[in-house]
């Protein structure tokens, strides 16, 4: 099997995604607790804004990887 750029950016980018949401769950855990610094806890949303980016790469690179599959079968 030849191998697919597009699945692997697709790949990449959803754990990219799913590793910034660990952190911003993280910080969120240590703020609950009153273990984080303020610095930290102003990157919350940037890291959930930064996933979600990240998800709608994933998605665009996994439709390209789709529609070079379907491509070729014609």
């Amino acid at each position: 099997m030849a191998f697919n750029s597009d699945t692997y950016h697709a790949n990449k980018y959803r754990r990219i995604a799913f590793e910034e949401i660990a952190q911003a769950k993280d910080i969120k855990r240590r703020a609950a607790l009153g273990q984080a610094y303020d610095w930290e806890i102003r990157r919350i949303p940037h890291l959930v804004q930064n996933a979600r980016t990240s998800l709608r790469l994933s998605r665009i690179y996994r439709s390209c990887a789709e529609l070079t599959k379907a491509r070729r079968r014609l």
